[in-house]
């Protein structure tokens, strides 16, 4: 019987196939973490400390970590800013209680919402129509919902969203404290903010009075997969509950050389940060450059299409979101030229869009290159403004569905699978996902209505990939709270 190879004889064959990766982690394979070897994975032992009850080294790298950021204190998470969601959201709201959570957080967040059975109450962020993408959470949309729901104990959003759009952190900050609101900012994307200020990135949102944030440092800086920060400020969020949780869904062994790559994340913004982002920076001026004389393809806020244009109120430039919609491709398509004609892997396509991430190990001629490669599919383009209506299946992300249960209540109900075309006036009883980039289109205890179920239907013609938590997404049934169960 032949051997099968090993999980590091395929990863090896995979680096050798040269292409190169528009996605995360930011640190692209080329800055690497010193002493990463066995020699360096402790377990807590005297003079190694423990991240659960840190009073020494680990102690003091947190403190210089939080000092960075601007937060009164940091804690390293080796579970991924999964477990920054999970802990934030389960400290700042007790069981039963009422939130206002963005209608696009991550999964994880609707998942934390489930565990402690908390009553959400969404907003809704404003909808790029253009690109087909969520836009920022608005300060008035906040405050609308502080007048609709007042018992509501904290406001949880994402900003910057996967595309990097930003919303307005210190406005939100001082509509949720002129409440007595916690706001807690799921910043998984957004790790570079507020570091290096001439390089341009937005400020972070603990420095704009954000309560809490969860940051991932493997996504935009340069921490191994599966690093993250919790960052914590103002003393709103009471340090015995941020333990508490961090106790619950933090393991109780963290890997050493996770937690080294962290610290090494600071040190490098600390000691290098300059040199490194203002590289980071000039690559992407160049890039912006370059792409000047594009005639079909557009990059979000980037060469001519600007932030003007979507009224953002602010845009992370490391994001390269490419948009296809008045060409002769889609963004599965264009990601599998980019692959196999170029040599490129970018992050995720949905739709129209196909999103390119960069970050600070990238290599200048790979970001120009990739510049090139754009251009050279742009002047093969015959003409412009096929327009397509793709992306609009986005749209139904921003639909307000009746919540009729909590999300605890419908996943935990006994259910049935109803055909798609017949669930209009159901409860949901699972979440339906597109991933990336993990946000529910559907989630648990909503009513369904016409315009969803359309909505449904339309993305599953356009050749979405939906993921059901319950049914098989190839049988177009979702499952619903038993009709008599409600």
């Amino acid at each position: 019987m032949k051997r099968k190879q090993s999980l590091f004889e395929n990863l090896k064959l995979y680096i050798e196939k040269g292409i190169y990766p528009l996605h995360m982690p930011g640190h692209k394979r080329r800055i690497h973490t010193p002493g990463f070897s066995s020699l360096y994975d402790f377990t807590e032992v005297e003079g190694t400390d423990d991240l659960h009850h840190a009073e020494g080294i680990l102690k003091d790298s947190m403190e210089r970590t939080a000092g960075l950021f601007g937060a009164d204190r940091s804690i390293y998470l080796v579970n991924g800013s999964t477990s920054g969601n999970l802990i934030g959201v389960s400290a700042i709201c007790p069981i039963n209680g009422e939130l206002i959570v963005a209608r696009n957080c991550h999964r994880s967040v609707f998942h934390a919402l489930e565990l402690r059975n908390i009553t959400a109450h969404f907003v809704y962020p404003e909808f790029d129509h253009d690109f087909g993408i969520f836009g920022g959470v608005s300060p008035e949309a906040v405050e609308k919902m502080f007048q609709k729901y007042p018992d509501s104990c904290g406001v949880v959003i994402t900003s910057p969203t996967y595309e990097g759009v930003v919303s307005d952190i210190a406005a939100i900050a001082s509509v949720c404290h002129r409440h007595g609101a916690i706001l807690f900012v799921d910043e998984a994307h957004g790790a570079h903010f507020g570091l290096v200020k001439s390089a341009g990135f937005p400020e972070n949102a603990i420095r704009l009075g954000a309560d809490l944030s969860v940051q991932s440092a493997h996504k935009t800086l340069t921490g191994l997969t599966q690093t993250a920060f919790l960052h914590m400020k103002n003393g709103l969020v009471k340090t015995e509950n941020i333990e508490r949780f961090l106790d619950i869904f933090i393991t109780s062994s963290p890997s050493y050389p996770l937690m080294l790559s962290l610290d090494d994340c600071t040190e490098m913004v600390m000691n290098e940060g300059e040199k490194v982002f203002g590289n980071w920076a000039e690559t992407l001026r160049l890039f912006d450059e370059k792409i000047m004389s594009l005639r079909h393809f557009r990059v979000l806020c980037h060469g001519t299409d600007s932030l003007q244009k979507h009224g953002f109120f602010d845009f992370d430039k490391s994001k390269l979101m490419v948009n296809c919609r008045d060409t002769h491709m889609d963004g599965e398509r264009f990601m599998e030229i980019m692959r196999e004609r170029f040599g490129f892997e970018l992050e995720m396509q949905l739709s129209d869009n196909a999103l390119a991430m960069t970050g600070p190990g990238d290599d200048r001629e790979q970001i120009l290159r990739f510049a090139d490669a754009v251009l050279t599919l742009d002047r093969e383009e015959e003409r412009g403004n096929i327009f397509s209506d793709r992306s609009e299946g986005m749209s139904l992300m921003s639909m307000d569905l009746c919540q009729a249960v909590t999300i605890q209540c419908a996943v935990e109900a006994e259910s049935e699978e109803v055909d798609i075309s017949e669930a209009s006036g159901r409860i949901s009883s699972e979440y339906v996902y597109c991933y990336p980039p993990g946000v529910p289109v559907v989630v648990p205890g909503e009513t369904l209505d016409e315009n969803c179920v359309e909505g449904l239907l339309k993305l599953f013609k356009n050749g979405y990939k939906l993921h059901f938590t319950k049914s098989s997404p190839y049988q177009k049934v979702i499952a619903c709270i038993k009709a008599d169960k409600k």
